[in-house]
């Protein structure tokens, strides 16, 4: 009987986890809302710059870095507009946004770059939400929220300027951390405009 309830409780919890949705905020200044656009047609050799902004009280900063450059990297890989092969790719995390704009510029045009894409990691995390009334209530998510920007190196034009917020969940969602890499992912995807 013990056995019977159980599958009866894991059915129900996942049956009422599979409602969940999908819900993507984007911020843009020009409605540029990609990075390879009719606009953005050819970036040449690209340089991705990732970096991180967590909030004071980040849990596991370090494997969310890790998570957040193995889910860029293999975005990337495919850039259909531009080219991330050397001398251009994948930096490691660091704090980008600390180097005058200038001197960045001036420091990747030296080394043939083309493109630099400054990636900002605000949050890459499982959310849960409980409501104390009758009936109790709980919602969980993952999210992932960053802001990328795609500068010209030559000419000192931003061509791209996005902040980019996915969550997806729901109602009596559980979802582990893990999952969150999966908003990056798709994010990612359509940020550079490439379809899934």
């Amino acid at each position: 009987m013990k056995t019977v309830k159980l599958i009866i409780f894991v059915f129900i919890m996942l049956f009422v986890s599979s409602c969940a949705s999908t819900r993507t905020y984007t911020y843009s200044i020009d409605e540029k809302n990609t990075i390879c656009n009719k606009i953005n047609i050819d970036l040449g050799t690209v340089a991705i710059l990732p970096e991180a902004a967590w909030r004071i009280d980040q849990k596991e900063p370090m494997k969310r870095e890790q998570m957040a450059l193995n889910e860029i990297r293999g975005a990337f890989n495919n850039l259909p507009c531009g080219n991330v092969s050397a001398p251009g790719g994948i930096m490691e995390f660091s704090n980008w946004s600390n180097i005058p704009e200038a001197t960045l510029l001036e420091r990747f045009n030296n080394k043939d770059i083309d493109t630099i894409v400054i990636i900002r990691m605000e949050e890459l995390t499982p959310r849960i939400n409980v409501t104390f009334s009758i009936p109790f209530l709980w919602s969980g998510s993952n999210e992932a929220d960053f802001r990328i920007k795609a500068i010209s190196v030559k000419s000192g034009n931003i061509l791209t300027d996005v902040r980019i917020k996915r969550v997806t969940g729901g109602p009596f969602n559980v979802r582990p951390a893990e999952w969150s890499k999966i908003e990056l992912n798709a994010a990612l995807l359509d940020i550079i405009g490439i379809a899934r």
